[in-house]
């Protein structure tokens, strides 16, 4: 009998730990972005609406943690996300936003639609008020604020002013706002960057604001150690659309790294240099690689807890993500991480 007891006690101990460990690899969340839905003429910003009604009875059948951006902030604030958490998001408020809200109300998930206030109930491609009272009417949807005039904010124009751009963004943030509550009723609290780009001020001003959450398009998953105004998102649109992507990106873990050189933004030195990051628990990786858009891979190395590159060339694209990709050799998932760089334009 007392070794029976044993035995039980171990395999309780044992369930726990397990219990434990697989909740610690499983401590993040994925939130999916799309654009338009079913609209054939834009490939390259649409998914084809049965590719979306595979991948909502995806995560249902599946049993995934399907949640609210609200409820997501939650999870951040006590430092602990469930395992198989999704946020689905869609951005601009364009028309076929209605053919998805239609199949998000079938499966009763919740969702969140980021506005392009000056298209809203204006321009023929974009939701009319009667189709916004519509989607108000549903209550498991939020809205978001996705600037008034959805201008590449974050390309700083030649010889201009540091305090009239930061002016002009806060401006544009406002007037957004006005239109928002308007039609909506309450002050937006998310915010999503135009085309996900940003740069320091850009944030900054998001920031100061009082946003609880900006989100960008960097391809990776959220973890308990993300930036709350830098918070990634999967693009879900044209060859990203397929439901072997899709399944990808749910089970890449998001890697904990520090970049110290070079840092989101606008570059401080072109070249570059070296790409050097502080990745955490560097025991747990191996593989790991750079990404930069317009060169693509590189081989990194480990050094105690640093990843560094050899030195990177000089940059010619006003804009490039950065990413790293890392082996888990625990869960044998991959882990990423993705940024955006910017290059200085002359007289900037």
């Amino acid at each position: 009998m007392k070794n029976m007891t044993v035995v039980k006690f171990t395999l309780l101990i044992f369930i726990s730990i397990t219990t434990l460990v697989k909740a610690n690899t499983n401590n993040y969340a994925t939130i999916l972005i799309y654009h338009k839905f079913g609209e054939q003429k834009s490939p390259s910003t649409s998914i084809p609406l049965e590719t979306f009604k595979k991948q909502m009875e995806f995560l249902k059948k599946n049993h995934y943690n399907v949640v609210s951006l609200k409820k997501l902030l939650q999870y951040l604030k006590t430092g602990k996300i469930p395992p198989k958490t999704v946020i689905i998001t869609i951005d601009d408020g364009y028309k076929s936003t209605m053919k998805a809200y239609r199949i998000l109300k079938n499966y009763n998930f919740p969702f969140t639609v980021f506005l392009y206030m000056e298209a809203i109930a204006k321009y023929p491609d974009f939701l009319t008020k009667e189709q916004i009272q519509i989607l108000k009417s549903y209550k498991k949807i939020e809205f978001g604020n996705h600037s008034y005039a959805h201008k590449r904010f974050a390309k700083i124009p030649k010889n201009t002013d540091i305090k009239i751009y930061k002016q002009n963004l806060l401006q544009d943030i406002k007037k957004a706002e006005e239109k928002f509550k308007a039609l909506i009723g309450y002050k937006p609290k998310y915010f999503a960057y135009p085309y996900g780009e940003y740069n320091e001020i850009f944030v900054e001003a998001v920031k100061e604001t009082s946003y609880k959450i900006a989100l960008t398009q960097d391809p990776y998953n959220v973890g308990i150690f993300t930036n709350l105004y830098l918070t990634p998102r999967q693009p879900i649109v044209g060859k990203w659309s397929t439901m072997t992507h899709f399944k990808r990106i749910l089970e890449t873990e998001p890697l904990n790294i520090t970049p110290i050189n070079p840092k989101f933004g606008y570059l401080k030195k072109n070249p570059p240099g070296q790409f050097k990051g502080i990745l955490k628990n560097p025991t747990n990786y191996e593989n790991c690689k750079l990404y930069v858009s317009e060169l693509g891979w590189i081989n990194l190395k480990k050094e105690g807890n640093f990843l560094i590159s050899p030195n990177l060339p000089y940059l010619k694209r006003w804009k490039n993500r950065i990413g790293v990709k890392c082996k888990n050799i625990k869960t044998k998932k991959d882990a990423t991480y993705f940024y955006m760089i910017l290059k200085k334009e002359k007289n900037h």
